[in-house]
C-alpha cells in the first residue's frame, strides 16, 4: 500500500438484532463494514425472521446458543458482538459461553437488566405492559406484534412514516415470543466479568429514552458513545453507526 495510507486492520462483527427484527434489518451496516474489508456475521434468532416458526424455541437462552453456534461454524474468534435492543440480553449471555471468541460486547440502544432481573420488570411501563399482555392473549401462541404505525412511532419515528426504508422494513417485522421478556436472568458471571464493553445511546429513541439509556451504560460501567439517530440506527444512520463501530477495539 501506498506509504501515507493507512491499511483497515480486519475485524470480525457479530451483529444480533432485538425484538420483532431479524438478521434484515443489518443489510445496510453489514454491506458498509464488509466494504471496508472487514467480517461481518448477522443470523436470525429462534423464532425471529427466516426462523420464524420456530417462535417456542424463543429464549434467552436459546437465542445465545444460537449466536454462540453461528460464531462457531464462522469461526469467529475476535468477535466485535453488537447487540440491539433486546439483544442486550442475549450478548451478555453469548459472553459467558463464548469468552475466548468474545473481544468486544457493543449495546446499541438495548435494555441492560440487573442480575437477577427480566425487561418485563426492569424496562417496560404499566401500559406496554397491558398492550402486550392484550397482543399476547389475541395472538393466542405465546407472540405479540405491535400495529405497524406503533411500531414506526417507538422505532423509527426519526424517519417519516412513509420513507423507503421504513415501508420495506415494517412488513418484515415478526411477532415476538413473550418468554424472552418476561425470564429473569442471572447474570452473575457477566458482571464479574472484565470483557470490554461499549455502550451506544440514540438521542432520538423513544424505546430506550436517553435518560434510561444513560443508567444502563452506568451499569455495564460505561459512559454511553451518543449518536444522533432513533430506535432502529442500524436502518436510519447506517453510516454513522458503522463509522463507531469501526472505531472498537478487538485486540485483547
Amino acid at each position: 500500500p501506498h506509504p501515507l495510507v493507512r491499511p483497515v486492520t480486519r475485524k470480525e462483527y457479530v451483529l444480533v438484532h432485538g425484538a420483532c427484527h431479524g438478521a434484515w434489518c443489518w443489510e445496510a451496516v453489514a454491506a458498509k463494514l464488509a466494504a471496508r474489508g472487514h467480517r461481518v456475521v448477522t443470523l436470525d434468532l429462534p423464532g425471529h425472521g427466516r426462523r420464524v416458526a420456530e417462535y417456542v424455541r424463543a429464549s434467552v437462552t436459546g437465542y445465545s446458543r444460537s449466536v454462540m453456534d453461528g460464531m462457531a461454524l464462522e469461526e469467529i474468534s475476535r468477535g466485535i458482538v453488537v447487540g440491539h435492543s433486546m439483544g442486550g440480553l442475549v450478548i451478555p449471555k453469548v459472553a459467558e459461553l463464548a469468552r475466548d471468541r468474545v473481544a468486544h460486547l457493543v449495546f446499541l440502544a438495548a435494555v441492560v437488566v440487573p442480575d437477577g432481573a427480566s425487561l418485563w420488570e426492569t424496562h417496560l411501563l404499566p401500559g406496554q405492559k397491558a398492550m402486550i399482555r392484550g397482543l399476547a392473549r389475541a395472538a393466542g401462541n405465546g407472540t405479540f406484534l405491535y400495529p405497524a404505525w406503533y411500531a414506526w412511532s417507538r422505532w423509527m419515528n426519526d424517519m417519516r412514516r412513509g420513507d423507503a426504508v421504513v415501508q420495506a422494513a415494517l412488513p418484515r417485522l415478526t411477532p415476538q415470543p413473550l418468554r424472552p421478556f418476561v425470564e429473569r436472568l442471572d447474570l452473575t458471571r457477566f458482571y464479574a466479568m472484565d470483557v470490554p464493553r461499549t455502550y451506544i445511546r440514540c438521542l432520538k429513541d423513544v424505546a430506550v429514552q436517553p435518560d434510561r439509556a444513560a443508567e444502563y451504560a452506568r451499569r455495564l460501567g460505561v459512559r454511553p458513545v451518543d449518536l444522533e439517530a432513533g430506535h432502529d440506527a442500524m436502518l436510519s444512520a447506517p453510516d454513522a453507526l458503522a463509522r463507531i463501530l469501526e472505531t472498537l477495539s478487538s485486540s485483547p
